[in-house]
């Protein structure tokens, strides 16, 4: 390689790092613009989201019936019937 190659090749470099540098720090410039945006829309949902569904969204009881559950009918002509530990039979 000639000494005019090299120096083609490290200029390509430049010019890329120079862009890759600038659109970088564009990014970077609009990180606090985002923080804040991210902090208002956080703020507006805690305090005007409704306080009913915020205390009891993380609870869950399987076991009893969720009052706002309307869409799931009752079970009609079921039987039930005792599960046989196949272990317990084998011992004893």
């Amino acid at each position: 390689m000639g000494f005019v190659t090299i120096l083609i090749l490290v200029l390509a470099a430049l010019v890329i790092l120079s862009i890759l540098f600038s659109v970088f720090k564009f990014f970077i410039g609009l990180l606090p613009a985002a923080l804040i945006v991210a902090l208002i829309i956080w703020l507006i949902a805690k305090f005007s989201g409704n306080k009913k569904d915020s205390t009891d969204s993380g609870i869950h009881n399987p076991v009893q019936p969720n009052n706002n559950n309307q869409k799931r009918k009752k079970a009609r002509n079921v039987s039930v019937k005792d599960v046989e530990d196949k272990e317990d039979n084998k011992n004893g």
